[in-house]
């Protein structure tokens, strides 16, 4: 089923009327503004969800039970390679597969790879070898991989320029949010049932509940498309895929978000593979302390993008936002290595955290500016997939330092050096006051 009618009649919303094609021309049907904030809510879910997936491997490079199925003896290398081979094959497929939601659509791309997503999280907590884990993770990176591509082309549809920053911060969120009720979840499941039960319950989730929300609440007609974007896709059709990423790739501000990208998913990875064993081999915190200081920092990160959004729309400097949120970003969490007071520490990590929110939202309204809105997915897709690719470097890049040094806080320069050097990249984005 595709995501658009093709009749002349497009099909009506839950709680609306059909409106013809030539309404849909004209300006937003009022009468509708309410569902597409829902759509936009629904798009949350499964980003929340799919992080579940993603970090909750984090939450078990401490747990002794799953390291004696796995036979990982808590090698920090090892563990490491679980998150890289994810991240790894998640970038490859966000380059390659993203464009399979210009061809298809959203809603029946996202639905059926939420499906996937349940599926190979099952088949997880079945694992009895490091080699199958490693194999289900890479499978898991491809499924996940055209995710926010996918999304961001849903949000280009669905809703006006006026209001992609906000609808934005919306779908966002749900990578602080997914962190901030993922690893305090899964450490009370681990800790209750055994590592399996955590794979299993996140499993079904997705399976039960996200995928037929998107199937559902995403049925109907999407926002209409302006003037400019229906020339646009004009100018496109008949266009193949390699022409397409050529179009894209000789743009030079593309690789300045590209740049960003790959500092801020360098600070997201590193951190998410390596925040709760830092907690509680250098800190020393317990498990409800653990739980508590690897939640704040993305519940602190939450507001940040709830408010990013709605500044950005107000004040329009969406590269300045961005830049300068990064940049504190890295600063913050050099301060956090340097003290000697463990919660101090905590709490310097999680406003470091809160300032990379800041500026994620405002990075994807940025791209939709720079992109033709025909290529939305597509362009997105080489953005994220070029971040994910040398972010995914990260984990496997700080274990490797760590098993070095033995030291912890060198590890996490790693992200330190990415974090400031990825919002540099976007200086001439902000001189042109994008």
């Amino acid at each position: 089923m595709s995501d658009i009618p093709s009749s002349g009649e497009t099909a009506a919303l839950p709680g609306t009327t059909s409106v013809s094609e030539r309404e849909l021309d004209g300006a937003v049907v009022t009468s509708r503004a309410w569902w597409r904030w829902l759509v936009a809510f629904v798009l949350l879910a499964a980003v929340v969800t799919g992080f579940f997936d993603r970090i909750s491997i984090a939450v078990l490079f401490t747990d002794k039970a799953f390291n004696s199925a796995l036979g990982t003896n808590f090698q920090p290398l090892a563990l490491g390679l679980l998150m890289t081979a994810f991240l790894f094959s998640y970038a490859i497929s966000a380059l390659l597969l993203s464009f399979v939601g210009d061809l298809y659509g959203a809603r029946r791309t996202l639905g059926y790879a939420a499906g996937a997503w349940g599926v190979l999280m099952i088949l997880m907590g079945g694992c009895r070898s490091y080699t199958a884990m490693i194999a289900y993770r890479i499978a898991l990176g491809i499924a996940e991989g055209p995710q926010f591509s996918l999304i961001s082309g849903a949000i280009r549809r669905w809703f006006p320029t006026r209001e992609q920053a906000r609808a934005n911060s919306i779908w966002m969120i749900g990578s602080p949010l997914g962190s901030a009720i993922g690893f305090p979840l899964t450490i009370w499941l681990v800790a209750t049932f055994g590592w399996r039960s955590s794979f299993y319950v996140l499993g079904f989730l997705t399976l039960i509940l996200v995928m037929p929300l998107i199937f559902v609440v995403m049925r109907g007609p999407p926002q209409p498309a302006a003037p400019d974007e229906r020339a646009s896709a004009a100018s496109h059709e008949g266009v193949g895929p390699m022409e397409t990423v050529w179009d894209i790739i000789k743009t030079p501000r593309i690789w300045m978000l590209c740049g960003y990208g790959t500092g801020m998913l360098t600070f997201l990875w590193g951190l998410n593979g390596w925040l709760p064993t830092y907690l509680q081999r250098v800190r020393h915190f317990n498990i409800h302390q653990m739980g508590f200081y690897s939640s704040l920092p993305f519940a602190l990160m939450f507001i940040a993008e709830v408010a990013s959004g709605y500044i950005a729309d107000k004040t329009n400097k969406r590269a300045r936002n961005s830049l300068y949120g990064l940049c504190s970003a890295g600063v913050l969490l050099f301060l956090a290595t340097l003290v000697s007071d463990g919660h101090l520490s905590a709490i310097l990590i999680a406003l470091s955290t809160a300032a990379l929110g800041f500026g994620s939202p405002t990075h994807y309204a940025l791209a939709m500016r720079v992109l033709p809105p025909a290529l939305t997915s597509t362009g997105i897709g080489i953005i994220n997939g070029v971040g994910n690719l040398l972010g995914a470097l990260a984990p496997t890049l700080i274990g490797w330092i760590i098993a070095r040094t033995g030291n912890f806080q060198t590890g996490l320069l790693v992200i330190v050096f990415a974090s400031i050097l990825g919002g540099f990249s976007l200086i001439p984005l902000v001189r042109a006051k994008l």
